[in-house]
């Protein structure tokens, strides 16, 4: 049977999306130094192993299996006269701005124990604001396209934030401060005026969508917990999401070691990563148009193959080839920005699938099992980097033959530094491809998620404009 035609239908203004976007300028700021400069400055300057920050990146999280299910549950549950996500976070905001100086301006002989509690409360603060946020813009529209539409506009800003944090550490180097604790630094002060800032738009002019009540009565958040676990399309995705999350903090981790000891750029290494997250920007378009033309799952697995593709001869380059591994990096960058949007937005959809069995718009509690895989990921992407690295003979406090200095009182041999180019593009690049299987026959296509809208208007006696009848299943 054809599909019908998309009718175009706007929900969300421009404005609307412009202000909804905005913040993500900040929680990049905050986000991007923690995944790239935390590995590298609590081993390199302050000497802790790479194995040790690794288990306790993934010990931080164990909080998460708590935390993000009831700020998930509440904010779907708790209206208050300014909407149902903006209390959390707002609350989480001035938590995020202490923990990130915290984190970034450690005293001397800052212990394991010290780094623990840093990011114990880095990740609650970032559950109590990033969770609501996101289901915030799951919430704004029902429309499959729009929904990518909304996403799309929060990432790219996510990315113009991105490119603004590197910026700084870019005219740092210009005028002398080369060293990463200057950096971060800076970067924590930029932090305490960018949250606030950045967030007063929407919180104070962005009304949230109403939610439209379901006339059974409330499922309890233990059956509730049931019925995501028994949606096959949500686990499906969250896997894949833990796949590519990992993929991508794996390189992250990496990146600044990697620019250190195998191309000896340390001090360009802002100008690099500026780089590589501009390609991002100028690929989420580009992503943004095919998964309209071939659907969401599809564009996903193409950016996969087209990063896998670019990772694999990094390994292979030293020092006198900086400028083709610029170029490569930029060509895996252009990915990167589908591994970000296209899942949050497919999200979006199979969160439809339960309001569509329940009558309950349960976003958030979602919304916070995704911020759950997320951080997993991302704790399991540092340790996998950080122990395998170390596991083949890597050593972060030892020089690399071609820079080494006089007097230097260790070296990685060629063979330690090929662990750490692989660990940095091409196993993470192998991880990305196990999603593949996952999405060669996702079940949750555009014509799909029609039907289901169309359902769950009819239980409320109104169809959303633009989506038409419903066609038979």
């Amino acid at each position: 049977m054809r599909s019908q035609p998309h009718t175009a239908h706007r929900h969300v203004s421009v404005g609307a999306l412009h202000a909804y976007g905005l913040p993500n300028i900040a929680m990049s700021i905050v986000h991007l130094p923690t995944a790239i400069y935390v590995t590298p400055l609590y081993s390199q300057s302050l000497g802790l192993s790479l194995t040790a920050i690794g288990l306790i990146v993934l010990a931080s999280r164990i909080t998460d299996v708590f935390t993000d299910p009831i700020v998930g549950i509440f904010s779907d549950r708790n209206t208050t006269r300014i909407g149902r996500r903006k209390p959390w976070i707002i609350a989480g905001m001035p938590l995020m701005v202490g923990s990130i100086w915290m984190l970034f301006v450690p005293p001397e002989g800052a212990s394991i124990f010290y780094l623990l509690v840093a990011l114990s409360l880095y990740y609650l603060a970032n559950t109590l604001m990033d969770l609501p946020y996101k289901a915030w813009g799951a919430d704004m529209s029902p429309d499959y396209r729009e929904r990518s539409t909304v996403t799309g506009y929060r990432e790219a800003y996510g990315f113009v934030g991105l490119i603004l944090t590197l910026a700084l550490p870019v005219f740092l180097v210009q005028v002398g401060y080369t060293q990463m604790t200057d950096w971060v630094f800076a970067l924590a002060i930029t932090t305490a005026v960018a949250i606030p800032v950045l967030f007063l738009p929407p919180l104070l002019w962005l009304k949230e969508p109403a939610v439209t009540k379901s006339q059974r009565p409330p499922i309890s958040w233990r059956r509730g917990l049931r019925i995501v676990w028994r949606n096959g399309p949500f686990l499906r995705l969250s896997v894949m999401s833990l796949f590519l999350l990992t993929t991508t903090t794996m390189t992250a981790a990496l990146s600044l070691l990697f620019m250190t000891h195998v191309m000896g750029q340390a001090k360009h290494f802002p100008f690099f990563v500026m780089l590589y997250y501009f390609s991002s920007v100028a690929g989420i378009p580009v992503w943004l148009a095919i998964s309209k033309r071939i659907g969401k799952h599809r564009a996903l697995a193409l950016s996969i193959f087209w990063l896998s593709l670019w990772s694999a001869p990094i390994p292979l380059l030293g020092p006198d080839l900086y400028y083709p591994f610029v170029a490569l990096m930029m060509l895996k960058g252009s990915a990167v920005g589908a591994f970000y949007f296209l899942p949050t937005s497919m999200a979006a959809d199979v969160v439809d699938i339960d309001t569509m069995r329940t009558g309950e718009a349960r976003t958030g509690l979602y919304f916070s099992i995704w911020g759950m895989v997320a951080k997993g990921a991302a704790g399991v992407g540092t340790l996998i980097a950080t122990m395998g690295t170390g596991y083949f003979g890597f050593d972060p406090t030892c020089a690399s033959p071609a820079f080494a200095k006089a007097g230097a009182t260790c070296l990685n041999t060629q063979s330690d530094l090929f662990a750490l180019a692989s660990f940095y593009s091409v196993i993470p690049a192998i991880v990305a491809l196990a999603c593949l299987p996952l999405l060669w026959s996702y079940p949750v296509t555009e014509e799909r998620q029609k039907r289901i809208r169309a359902r769950i208007a009819a239980r409320h006696r109104a169809v959303p404009p633009g989506l038409g009848e419903a066609p038979a299943e």
